[in-house]
């Protein structure tokens, strides 16, 4: 008798190998998915590594808050967050070869002063008790160590008797550090209990310069030089991370 192979067998082999196919599919859907996430991961891990460097600077931060006070209050400063100063033109303050601020400079001032009194607390240590709900955020706790009042002139020479550049330079920050730290500003401290406000002159030994000459106007200014002190995460104590959380978490969202 003759015996006709069965199709069933073959039947059989077709639909395991089929299935061995959408599993093998299946995997490497499975497997590309899996690289999909973690390329959308990593991208979004770059862009929060970025973000976050370009926050980690309280300085420039600090120092680009602070300025913004200023040009609020009407007067045209130049700030340079990378460095921690704030400008201010000399020749909107004073008459020519003068360090007697004009009425309507220290009418702004004064203004300034108004705003620097609502912000400064949250950067300075001794008023770490008295600090505003509406800081900005600080995660590094930073904390101004010295804020410099510099005078700087031009290269042209001033001699009225005894009287030079470096005398004006210095008049002319005194008059601007009179004004801007009067009533409470004057007891601020640092964490060394030492005063946080400062006077220094450099006469014309730091000029502007624009392509390789003087710029005897912008030379012609009075700088805020802020110096910030402050410790990473890490270092800081359990009391001061609270404070600045509680600090953080107030602010609205």
């Amino acid at each position: 008798m003759l015996v006709l192979p069965s199709g069933n067998d073959n039947q059989r082999e077709t639909v395991e190998e089929a299935g061995y196919l959408a599993s093998a599919s299946d995997l490497m859907i499975g497997i590309l998915f899996v690289f999909i996430i973690m390329v959308v991961m990593l991208i979004q891990k770059v862009d929060a590594v970025q973000k976050g460097e370009k926050q980690k600077d309280p300085l420039a931060s600090a120092v680009l808050i602070i300025g913004e006070k200023f040009k609020e209050a009407g007067l045209a400063v130049s700030i340079d967050p990378n460095s921690g100063v704030i400008g201010l033109p000399a020749d909107t303050l004073f008459p020519s070869n003068s360090a007697v601020l004009n009425e309507k400079s220290k009418e702004t001032l004064q203004k300034v002063r108004i705003s620097l009194s609502q912000i400064l607390p949250c950067y300075v240590y001794s008023e770490r008790g008295n600090r505003p709900f509406n800081c900005p955020e600080n995660n590094e706790g930073a904390e101004i160590e010295t804020i410099f009042f510099e005078g700087h002139t031009d290269s042209d020479p001033l001699q009225l008797g005894n009287y030079t550049n470096w005398h004006l330079a210095l008049d002319r920050s005194r008059a601007v550090y009179d004004v801007l730290t009067e009533g409470k500003l004057q007891d601020y401290r640092n964490e060394r209990k030492l005063d946080v406000f400062g006077i220094s002159s450099y006469a014309d030994k730091r000029t502007k310069k624009n392509l390789g000459l003087e710029d005897k106007s912008k030379s012609r200014r009075v700088e805020l030089r802020f110096v910030l002190a402050f410790k990473p995460e890490s270092q800081r104590s359990s009391v001061e991370k609270k404070t600045t959380n509680s600090i953080t978490n107030s602010i609205p969202q």
